[in-house]
C-alpha cells in the first residue's frame, strides 16, 4: 500500500509539525507532500525522505512573503502528483485538504482547524492590510473560500483535533467528523518537589496568542511572569513589560521540562483550537490559568461531574482585568489545586492514545473502502 502524508506548508516548528512528527513515525514507508518547506519546519521524522513539493518552493523566501500568496495556494495543492497512493492523510489548517487524489485512494483529513484567515481570524487578517489593498484581498479571501468548501468535499473522512474543531468543521463544511485529541508526551512529565514563585507563559510570540494581556495583568499585579518563546511580537511585548517579567527566548527542550514543573502556574490567554502547553503544563501537575474558550473547555478540568478536582481556572475574557481576575482567584484558592490528580488528567492526551486511535480509524475506514 502506498501512503502520502500532506501537510500544508513547513514554514515554522509547531503544533501541527509536532502531529507530524507522530504521523512520520507511525507511517515510516509514506511519502510526504506540501506546497513548500524551510529545513527548520520538517518534523525530524520526516527528514531524510523525499519531499514532494509545490512550484512555490522555487519562489525566493517563499517561508517569508507566503501569507502574501495565499490565492495561489489552491493551484498549488492541485499541483501536487498523488497519482497511485492508496491512502492518503492531510494534516490540514488550509489547503492540503484540497489535494486531488485517485478515484479508489481513501483521503483521511486530520484537520487541526478550519482555515483560520478565512473564517474566524478574518476581520483580524484584513485589518493588517493596508487600506488600499483591502478589496483586493477581500476578493482573494472570497474566492479562497468557494474553493475550500468544494475542497472539503473531497475529503473521504475528517478527524477533528478538538470537539471545538469539529463545530466549526460541520458549520463551515457540512461535514461530520470524529475527534481524536493531537498527541502530547504527557508519559514524560513529573512532579516537582518545590514550586517557584513564577507564572509562566510558553509559545510563539504572536498577536492571536494575547500575551500582551498576560504582561500587563503581571504588571499590574506585580507578579513574576516568565515568557518562553519568540516571534514576531517580542519586542512590541518587551516595550510594555515591567520588571517583573523576564523573556527566556526559545528555551531548549531540554530545559523546558524544569519550567514547567516548577512553575507557580501556566497563564494562557489565547483561543486555541486544542492548545498542546496547557496540556504540557498540566503533564507536570502545574495548574492552568486559562481564558475559558475553545480547546481550552476540553484540556483543562473544572466543574468535573464525577467529582474529581479541578485542574486550573477560567478567566470569561480576553482583557487585562479578566485576567487579573483569574490570576487573584486562584491564588485564593491555591491550596486545592492536587499535582498527583492534574498530572493523571493530563495523561488521557499521551501520544499512545493518538496513536492507538488513529490507527483504529484508518483500519476501519481502509476496511469499508475495501468492501
Amino acid at each position: 500500500m502506498r501512503i502520502a502524508l500532506v501537510h500544508p506548508y513547513y514554514a515554522a516548528y509547531g503544533g501541527s509539525e509536532k502531529v507530524d512528527e507522530i504521523l512520520g513515525r507511525m507511517f515510516p514507508d509514506a511519502d510526504p507532500f506540501t506546497l513548500f518547506s524551510a529545513e527548520a519546519g520538517i518534523p525530524a521524522s520526516l527528514r531524510g525522505r523525499t519531499m514532494h513539493r509545490s512550484f512555490l518552493q522555487n519562489v525566493p523566501g517563499i517561508d517569508r512573503i507566503y501569507r502574501g500568496l495565499l490565492p495561489l495556494f489552491p493551484y498549488a495543492a492541485e499541483s501536487l502528483d498523488l497519482r497511485g497512493y492508496d491512502l492518503v492523510i492531510s494534516s490540514d489548517h488550509g489547503p492540503s485538504k484540497g489535494v486531488l487524489v485517485d478515484q479508489g485512494a481513501t483521503h483521511i483529513c486530520y484537520c487541526h482547524t478550519p482555515w483560520r484567515q478565512l473564517y474566524d481570524l478574518y476581520r483580524v487578517s484584513i485589518e493588517k492590510v493596508p487600506a488600499l489593498l483591502r478589496p483586493v484581498f477581500g476578493l482573494s479571501a472570497h474566492y479562497l473560500r468557494q474553493w475550500d468548501f468544494v475542497a472539503a468535499q473531497r475529503v473521504g473522512r475528517f478527524i477533528a483535533n478538538s470537539r471545538y474543531v469539529q463545530q466549526r468543521i460541520h458549520n463551515f463544511y457540512r461535514r461530520d467528523s470524529e475527534v481524536i485529541y493531537p498527541p502530547v508526551k504527557t508519559l514524560d512529565g513529573f512532579l516537582s518537589k518545590s514550586v517557584d514563585l513564577y507564572y509562566l507563559s510558553v509559545g510563539r510570540l504572536s498577536h492571536t496568542k494575547r500575551l500582551d494581556i498576560l504582561v500587563h495583568a503581571c504588571n499590574r499585579l506585580n507578579r513574576r511572569l516568565v515568557i518562553s518563546g519568540a516571534g514576531p511580537e517580542e519586542q512590541r511585548l518587551k516595550a510594555i513589560a515591567g520588571p517583573m517579567i523576564e523573556f527566556a527566548g526559545r528555551v531548549p527542550d531540554a530545559e523546558l521540562p524544569s519550567l514547567y514543573a516548577n512553575c507557580r502556574a501556566l497563564l494562557f490567554a489565547a483561543d486555541e483550537d486544542f492548545g498542546i502547553v496547557p496540556v504540557e503544563a498540566q503533564a507536570y501537575g502545574r495548574p492552568v490559568i486559562a481564558y475559558g474558550y475553545g480547546g481550552s473547555l476540553e484540556t483543562v478540568r473544572i466543574g468535573d461531574s464525577q467529582g474529581r478536582s479541578d485542574t486550573g481556572i477560567f478567566f470569561p475574557e480576553q482583557t487585562v482585568e479578566a485576567a487579573v481576575e483569574g490570576i487573584l482567584r486562584f491564588e485564593a484558592a491555591e491550596s486545592i489545586f492536587v499535582p498527583t490528580e492534574i498530572r493523571e488528567h493530563a495523561q488521557r492526551f499521551d501520544t499512545s492514545v493518538f496513536v492507538e486511535s488513529f490507527q483504529a480509524f484508518v483500519r476501519a475506514a481502509m476496511e469499508t473502502e475495501q468492501q
